[in-house]
């Protein structure tokens, strides 16, 4: 029968790490714990699942949340969205629309087609309002960025007064509607320009 003595040196750590020099390398300059924005502890954020797909991780301590993981659906959408703020879709749909300015200018001076005339004026009003719509973005996004806000709550706002305004007033409806119109307009219009854009 062993003894005592033998069992504890059977279990005992080994003296050296059990981890080799390739993984203890892999591991160099990346920490497991983090600081919690809420409490401020040191603490590995835990992954809430919801049927076996992650949503969140939270704090063990205060429970706030440290970061959510996006959807099949938010996946999807994030590719129609450039992850930052970038002047370059503002400069794509002004040169498409200068574009079909002067094609729509050229087309009256020289007496074309109608109907090349016609598609000018579409493309004019099309894109003119996809960077008017694109303006407007970019300054509530800014906005929400400079004051670390969650832009969500302004396009939120912006629901609720238009909602508002359609009770009190009903010749505005048609308005409201054409503005939200031109902002789904305006997002499959930047959409496609960032998935024929090359990736950087």
């Amino acid at each position: 029968m062993p003894t005592q003595s033998s069992l504890s040196d059977r279990f005992k750590r080994p003296s050296q790490s059990i981890q080799t020099r390739s993984n203890h390398s892999m591991f160099n300059g990346h920490h497991a714990t983090v600081d919690c924005p809420e409490c401020h502890r040191i603490m590995v954020p835990r992954v809430i699942t919801y049927y076996g797909q992650p949503t969140k991780s939270i704090c063990p301590f205060c429970g706030a949340t440290f970061a959510r993981f996006p959807g099949g659906f938010q996946k999807l959408l994030s590719r129609f969205q450039s992850p930052r703020l970038t002047t370059a879709i503002l400069n794509k749909l002004f040169i498409i629309a200068l574009g079909f300015s002067l094609l729509w200018l050229i087309s009256d001076q020289i007496s074309m087609s109608g109907q090349l005339s016609l598609i000018a004026f579409f493309g004019v009003a099309l894109f003119g309002a996809a960077l008017l719509a694109e303006i407007l973005f970019q300054g509530i996004e800014f906005l929400a960025v400079k004051f670390s806000h969650d832009s969500k709550y302004y396009w939120l706002l912006i629901v609720m007064l238009s909602i508002t305004t359609m009770y009190l007033r009903d010749d505005m409806i048609g308005y409201i509607g054409i503005f939200f119109l031109i902002l789904v307009l305006r997002g499959l219009i930047v959409g496609a320009l960032q998935l024929l854009s090359p990736s950087r």
